[in-house]
């Protein structure tokens, strides 16, 4: 008996001209996405090829106003950024990884900037706005937030690296030499993550920047340190650039990380609202609670007051703690 070979099935002309038409799709994608063009919805229907029904679902997501809004195609990322004229419109960002080198391995680094979450309403679990009656003189203080900031292996590496530095965790001191102002530990010198991070929030601040309108400035020195907060400890209220050392601070981040299932309570950032007396700027009765959230980052103007409640986290153990990496953006 002889033996049979199967043979590949030749490629038709047709499935030739499908072939071309998906590659000249992908690359009229990239396009876009690299001239950071914003698109209307039946502009994306026509480029995405997207089926009445997922236009429809579409149109209804531009009228409820829903804010940070996005939907995937392939290994792109579409998001609402804006109404104009009744009609919606669209960025497309691809959701590629470029390596970044660091002293002792690689780490990766966003391709594009993660999209910046607008504070959110008291109905969510991540932050709560505390209202009082309307005040004239009160000036709001924004903040932004952003989810997912490192990427799974990047946060698993982070949180190894920072518990195994325990030993060179020292106490927090303050501008006012009160041992009981604030409670914590940090530490200064962890160039593995700390060149990753300067890059990442320096990449990211003109964005912020925009989104929180703070008027544009020359981005000078970006400071980051590391920073524990284990039971009982605490920060109260303070500012970051009440100080002449401090004073060219404008930009203040906070990013969260910590083991899961969360081993601690409280450690929640307390943001006031500001108003003047006496010609000084103070802290208003208004004010935002924002709970430490894994794998997270908020950014806030250096100048609000601002505190951190008291942590709890039974075990005590150190590697428990609220680990945060948290820094200034200065101006030159």
């Amino acid at each position: 008996m002889k033996a049979q070979h199967l043979k590949s099935k030749p490629i038709s002309e047709d499935t030739n001209y499908q072939v071309e038409q998906l590659i000249q799709q992908l690359d009229n994608v990239k396009h876009i996405a690299d001239s950071d063009f914003w698109i209307s919805t039946d502009e994306i229907r026509i480029l995405l090829s997207l089926d009445d029904s997922f236009v429809e679902r579409l149109n209804k997501k531009v009228a409820s106003q829903i804010q940070d809004y996005r939907f995937s195609w392939r290994n792109f990322e579409c998001i609402l950024v804006d109404r104009q004229f009744g009609k919606g419109f669209w960025a497309i960002r691809k959701k590629l990884d470029v390596l970044l080198n660091t002293n002792n391995n690689s780490a990766q680094i966003p391709a594009y900037l993660p999209v910046i979450q607008d504070p959110k309403p008291s109905t969510t679990s991540e932050s709560i706005l505390l209202k009082i009656p309307p005040d004239e003189d009160v000036i709001p203080s924004p903040y932004a937030l952003i989810d997912d900031f490192l990427s799974p292996s990047q946060l698993n590496d982070l949180l190894r690296y920072s518990i195994s530095k325990q030993p060179e965790f020292i106490p927090t001191t303050n501008s006012a030499a009160d041992p009981n102002y604030r409670r914590s530990f940090y530490l200064m010198h962890f160039p593995e993550f700390s060149e990753l991070m300067v890059k990442l929030i320096r990449k990211i601040t003109p964005q912020i920047i925009t989104h929180l309108a703070i008027n544009n400035f020359e981005i000078g020195q970006i400071e980051s340190q590391m920073t524990a907060h284990n039971h009982g400890n605490y920060y109260k209220i303070h500012n970051d650039s009440g100080s002449p050392d401090s004073a060219t601070r404008v930009l203040t981040y906070v990013y969260y990380y910590y083991r899961e299932p969360k081993p601690f309570t409280g450690g929640e950032l307390v943001i006031y609202d500001s108003k003047i007396e006496n010609g000084y700027s103070v802290a208003a009765d208004s004010r935002k609670v924002i709970q430490p959230t894994n794998n997270t980052i908020i950014f806030f103007p250096s100048h609000c007051m601002h505190e951190v409640l008291p942590v709890s986290c039974p075990s005590e153990y150190f590697a428990d703690s609220r680990f945060t990496i948290n820094g200034w953006v200065r101006h030159t």
